[in-house]
This record gives C-alpha cells, structure tokens and sequence, in this order.
C-alpha cells in the first residue's frame, strides 16, 4: 500500500515545498548554529552521534523513517540532511531523488556502513552530496557539516574529546580521564597532552612542541618541555626509567603511544589459620 506522504509531497497544491520556501524567505533559523536533520533508524547509531557532539553549534532533528522525515523537511527547513540507510515506508534513495527534484542546493550527506551493499553508489546516484563511513566518526562529520554552513554565518565549533580508550582527553576543559578516573591538569600540560593526543604515535621535536603549546617564547634549551613531560608522565603513572606512555626518541625528540593496560595480579589464596 502506497504511503499517503507520496502523494501529498509530489501534488501540485503540495504545502511542504511551500512551508520550506516561506520558511528560507523568511530565515526562521537559528543564528551561529546549523540545523541538522538526522535520517536513521539505528537508535545505538543516534544516540552514539548525538552524544559525541553535544556541546557543538548544532541543532539535531532526529527521524526514523525517511517519509517522515519528507514531512520535517518541509516543515523545519534544516541546514543539512544526515541520512543513513534508514528503514520505512520510503527508501532513502528514493527520499534523496524526491527533495532533490525539489532542492538542489540543501546538503544531503549519507552516511554508509560496511553491510549496507550498494546505498552508498546509488545515494550518489540520487544526488547525494558526499558520501561518509557509518556508523559516524564524530570529528570528521562535524568538520563536514561546519564546509556546508553558510557564508554569512559563523560557526564556532567546540574542540571534540579525544577518545583513545584508556585515555579520554576533553575537548575545551583541562581535565582527562584515565583509566575512568578523572584527572584534572594545569592548562599548560592540558595542552601539551591533548597535541600529543591528537598525534598519536607521530615523533615530535622539542621546536614543534614549544611552537605548538608555548608559541616559540622559549628556546630549545629551556628545561620548560622537559619538566612538563616528566609531570605528564607522572599523571599517566609512567615508569621514569622505562616510560611507556611519552618516550624519548635519541635525536628526534618524542613519541606519544598509549599502552595496553597491565594485567592486575590475581589475589593471592589465603592460608587457612
């Protein structure tokens, strides 16, 4: 049975193409920050993208089914569609030929994970602007959504919290998580944590690293860098003779590696008395 938003989006006295054209004439949108128009069904795909972006210059509408999803397009006039290969009474391919015969100047991004066969060719087909990896990277997305904003608007995105399993650094605030315990830490090796953080496995001389986090006020034979890493490796809980989080590299300077978290020692048996 056909659905009855077809019909009602493809009719001639269609109030969806006209409620989304009042709506840009009249530029009922929120000022600094992008409307952003969620098409997926997976609730653990939502829920996972929502949260890692909280606190960014977005505004997130969330659908389950792409008809649906016709019906807020029409009505709320998003910046940007975010479409997985969303299940409903209308497929997504077809949802993107449907607004782009109307629109084609609203970004769609569709997003295709590894099982999803052919979606992510034929929403290229349909008119897709930009194809990404699902289940969706964070960091990459809204670094792509900000590419689409307009012109005139300004968007200031928040740094994304740097997850690196044992270690979780946070955006913006100087504090850390290691190991799930919260680690507050002095802006300065905040800093100096979250390049090597964003960097992983890269080896770094002592002029890039007092370039990046001192801008260059000091000079290569300063102890400052050195006395930073040694407080950092100390949080870590680094071993000073063999350290495994930050590493001296003879001649080059250092390298950033997270390790395996050591095997805790089982209890010892106790003796009967």
């Amino acid at each position: 049975m056909q659905s009855p938003v077809l019909p009602a989006w493809e009719s001639d006295n269609s109030q969806f193409h006209v409620r989304r054209r009042a709506c840009l004439a009249a530029g009922g949108r929120v000022q600094n920050r992008l409307a952003v128009l969620l098409v997926d069904h997976d609730g653990d795909v939502v829920h996972e993208f929502t949260t890692a972006v909280a606190g960014q210059p977005l505004e997130i509408r969330t659908c389950g089914d792409p008809a649906e999803a016709l019906l807020v397009l029409g009505r709320t006039c998003p910046d940007i569609v975010l479409l997985g290969p969303a299940v409903g009474r209308l497929d997504p391919v077809e949802f993107i030929r449907i607004v782009r015969a109307d629109d084609p100047e609203v970004p769609i991004i569709a997003g295709a994970g590894a099982g999803s066969g052919d979606f992510a060719a034929r929403a290229a087909d349909a008119g897709a602007s930009v194809v990404v990896p699902r289940p969706y990277r964070a960091r990459d997305v809204v670094a792509l959504l900000t590419s689409f904003a307009p012109e005139s608007e300004q968007i200031s995105v928040r740094p994304m919290e740097i997850d690196l399993g044992r270690l979780k650094v946070d955006g913006a605030v100087p504090q850390i998580w290691l190991d799930g315990e919260r680690i507050e830490l002095p802006m300065r090796e905040f800093l100096l944590l979250r390049y090597f953080a964003e960097r992983v496995g890269a080896v770094h001389t002592r002029d890039e690293l007092l370039n990046a986090v001192w801008g260059g006020r000091h000079s290569t034979k300063s102890n400052t860098l050195t006395v930073h890493i040694l407080r950092l490796r100390k949080r870590l809980g680094d071993n000073e003779n063999d350290p495994q989080w930050i590493k001296a590299i003879r001649g080059l300077g250092y390298q950033f590696v997270v390790p395996d978290r050591e095997p805790t020692s089982p209890p010892r048996p106790r003796h009967p008395a």
